[in-house]
């Protein structure tokens, strides 16, 4: 190796290198445009984070990353900034939304910088994706809530559980001494149903609200979903329905709580029954999949009903928002929690048959617990 020392013209050279490299390894997404909003420069974690190239987005708009109205307005910020030189994001981090070459919308960390150059001035905007922090927020949110519903439920299901017996007794009691009189039979056959139908509910808020304890243990998924597939039997009697898998057994076995996954898969199918009209067509297709670098199972449910507009799409795992005349809306929530609880992921697509397709991805091991350090 020669020790001739670095001239001046070396220099230069070697700066820009350490510089391409610092862009290129960086984590955090970073991206250069000009005075008039073009980008001149996205590395490659940017690239990732929006899922474009670097070639399909210097020399465009910057706004092309931006949903509305964040597009719209942007050109309005460097330009009231250049002419008035008032601040909205230039040295001023703030969170903003970001647009996926997909089409889905991203919260984002936002932090812009201003390089004065002979040629104009350079803006450096320095992007972290957001998604996860946010997510881990609303489930910790979520948790902190149902913490406190489960306490109120245990209580209110309790309490109204002992007047629905009374109400039942009062029902019984009623049918004897009204053997023969059919009007009275027929008011008390509703307020039977009606019971029914309060007893169910608070089994499904008591099931969304308390904590979920998983007895895992090695099982096939498909024998798991063909359980449930069995059990709404009476919701698709005297109806046209085409039921087929498409699946590999050798992958489909993984450590799950039967029970739980299989009120999983119960609710997709009822949900599927109802949103369909006659012939209906559901398909479970399973393959192999990565989840958070491990072995996953990806499970697709696809209907051929008329799949879900954007805000269904958006709230199909609200609590309580149901697009079904009868129910809580509480069916998709358990389920998402459940899933969750498993370790998995759980999305909403468009399915190959022309509906919806609900799509879980779930872990064939369960989490290995962190083991706490030890100090010396």
């Amino acid at each position: 190796m020669s020790d001739r020392p670095k001239s001046p013209a070396d220099l230069p050279q070697e700066g820009e290198a350490r510089l391409k490299a610092i862009l290129e390894t960086a984590v955090e997404g970073i991206i250069t445009i000009d005075e008039r909003g073009r980008c001149e420069s996205m590395n490659p974690a940017a690239e990732r984070m929006f899922g474009y190239s670097a070639e399909e987005v210097v020399g465009q708009n910057i706004s092309m990353l931006m949903p509305e109205p964040y597009s719209s307005e942007h050109a309005g910020y460097i330009e009231r900034y250049l002419t008035t030189g008032e601040r909205k994001i230039i040295g001023i981090g703030r969170e903003a939304v970001g647009l996926h070459k997909s089409g889905r919308q991203f919260p984002l960390q936002l932090s812009v910088s201003e390089i004065p150059l002979d040629r104009g001035r350079l803006f450096t905007g320095i992007v972290h994706d957001l998604t996860e922090q946010k997510e881990a927020e609303r489930r910790l949110v979520q948790s902190e809530r149902l913490a406190v519903l489960g306490e109120a439920m245990t209580r209110l299901a309790h309490e109204s559980r002992n007047a629905l017996q009374r109400i039942q007794i009062a029902v019984e009691v009623a049918r004897l001494h009204g053997d023969g009189n059919e009007p009275l039979c027929a008011q008390l056959d509703a307020v039977e149903r009606a019971n029914d139908a309060l007893n169910a509910l608070l089994e499904e808020l008591r099931n969304y609200a308390a904590p979920l304890h998983l007895e895992r243990k090695r099982s096939s998924l498909a024998s798991i979903w063909r359980e449930a597939w069995s059990a709404v039997a009476f919701q698709r009697s005297d109806r046209e329905v085409e039921f087929t898998e498409e699946l590999d057994d050798e992958l489909l076995k993984c450590h799950a709580d039967r029970f739980r996954l299989g009120q999983v898969f119960r609710n997709l199918f009822e949900n599927a029954l109802a949103a369909c009209d006659d012939p209906v067509q559901i398909r479970v297709s399973a393959v192999p999949a990565v989840l958070q670098g491990n072995s996953a199972v990806r499970v697709v449910v696809a209907d051929n009903g008329p799949g879900m507009n954007i805000e269904q799409r958006q709230r199909i795992f609200e609590p309580f928002y149901t697009t079904k005349a009868k129910g809580t809306g509480l069916g998709m929530a358990i389920a998402l929690r459940i899933v969750e609880a498993h370790g998995g992921t759980f999305a909403v697509g468009v399915s190959p048959l022309g509906g919806a397709a609900l799509e879980l991805v779930l872990p064939i091991e369960p989490p290995t617990p962190t083991k706490p350090v030890q100090s010396d």
